[in-house]
């Protein structure tokens, strides 16, 4: 698969999701729905999530930091901060919509955040050598 076409096919796969996240916010009663609906809610949100931030992700990496040797390894680490990133904006959201959003959840957030991207960080030092 080239680089154009990852940036198309996940352009328009996040299109869809951002699509499905718009039926789901106009077209479901969340009260009819129940937990399902709400599923439904996360689900989309979070796969549009991602994508919009694997691709911004990946334009500035590219763009604006000028790296642009290795594509393949850019591509993950936009994916996988996009990931991270969706992660944190939807628990964010679901904490907050049920008033549990306080400072040292959001702390415990990042913290659990950054250690996740340190072992990532660890395995790929580990495969250079």
């Amino acid at each position: 698969m080239t680089f154009a076409l990852f940036c198309a096919l996940m352009g328009v796969t996040s299109l869809l999701a951002w699509g499905g996240w718009a039926y789901v916010i106009f077209l479901i009663d969340p009260y009819e729905a129940g937990a399902p609906g709400l599923a439904l809610f996360y689900i989309t949100l979070f796969a549009a999530l991602i994508g919009t931030f694997s691709l911004l992700g990946l334009l500035y990496r590219i763009k604006w930091l000028g790296r642009s040797q290795v594509l393949l390894r850019e591509v993950m680490v936009a994916v996988r901060h996009g990931v991270m990133f969706a992660a944190v904006s939807v628990v964010s959201l679901a904490l907050a919509s049920q008033n549990l959003l306080t400072w040292w959840n959001v702390l415990a957030l990042f913290i659990v955040t950054a250690v996740v991207e340190y072992g990532f960080l660890l395995v790929q030092e580990g495969r250079r050598q």
